[in-house]
């Protein structure tokens, strides 16, 4: 066992809508008493033990990736309800006004389909009728979605599918091509979908002021950080960095691996900005880094805590 983070994304609520992954505060508040309170570091001293090599096997933090609204809508209040302060990693274009592809995508999938498996046929077939149908085919016949993202076992083979299909036949240009041919059919309101997304500038300060700790998680979130070119790496990096800075008059020291997707130069560009400790998106082994701690998706917890009922 190794010191770790429990990892947070989306959350339910009357005002933030169900989808795929996403808990109540309820679910969350029966999280925090299954780990036991008590075990959970406040995220400062997670990190003060982590600098000075104190960290204990069974050390533990609850960490927060994208800066997404229903986070400081619904999860933040449970975590005041125990006193607890959590590791808050924030992508920065959001907080400038821009809208990601990444979350609207998801919402679009969540609540413009019956379910999330009726918006991969749909994304399969809107590609098969695509200019890049011959190339999917090809790269997809091969495809065994047991061995493709192994470390993440809550996933179904459909959304391995989605993922390969995504990620590493598509890329971004193409994916995005795609979700938006698929978006106009569905005469989608992109702008609308985008409020009440992301957290804005107040929600980080109010954050930082109340003793989390805020960390970078690139400027656009990128799905595959490891695929960028050294300097495309760096200017992800350097602004989201320099918006932070600038924002909480800070240095931050923190970061997690979006997606999980980062390679030996995503390492040193990191290290040059100063940053002390990072996160994975799972708990494999064979990890020992500063930049490399292993974090429990909720999704586990829920599935063991789900059994043992």
């Amino acid at each position: 066992m190794r010191p770790h983070g429990v990892m947070f994304h989306h959350f339910n609520s009357e005002v933030h809508l169900p989808g795929q992954g996403s808990i109540s505060a309820d679910a969350l508040r029966a999280m925090i008493e299954q780990l036991g309170p008590g075990r959970i570091l406040p995220a400062s001293e997670f990190l003060s033990r982590h600098v000075r090599g104190t960290l204990a096997a069974d050390d533990l933090c609850l960490t927060f990736d994208d800066a997404l609204r229903c986070q400081f809508d619904v999860a933040l209040p449970v975590l005041r309800e125990f006193d607890l302060t959590a590791f808050w990693f924030v992508y920065t274009s959001v907080l400038q006004g821009q809208i990601e592809p990444l979350e609207i995508y998801r919402h679009f999938r969540m609540n413009c389909f019956p379910n999330v498996n009726a918006f991969y046929r749909a994304f399969e077939e809107t590609v098969e009728r695509s200019e890049h149908a011959d190339l999917a085919a090809m790269l997809m016949e091969e495809f065994n979605p047991r061995a493709y993202l192994a470390g993440f076992p809550f996933y179904t083979d459909e959304d391995r599918r989605f993922r390969f299909l995504r990620d590493e036949v598509l890329g971004p240009a193409r994916y995005h091509a795609v979700m938006e041919r698929l978006i106009d059919e569905k005469e989608f309101d992109v702008n609308a979908a985008a409020r009440g997304l992301w957290m804005d500038d107040g929600c980080v300060r109010e954050l930082h002021a109340a003793g989390h700790v805020i960390g970078l998680h690139t400027h656009t979130h990128p799905t595959r950080v490891e695929h960028l070119s050294a300097d495309d790496q760096r200017s992800e990096y350097y602004e989201n960095y320099a918006y932070l800075k600038n924002l909480l008059d800070e240095r931050p020291v923190t970061m997690s691996h979006p997606c999980n997707s980062y390679n030996a130069t995503t390492l040193e560009i990191l290290s040059e900005l100063g940053i002390t400790l990072g996160f994975r998106a799972n708990m494999a082994s064979g990890f020992g880094g500063a930049l490399e701690f292993p974090r429990e998706d909720h999704a586990n917890l829920v599935r063991r805590m789900t059994l043992a009922a």
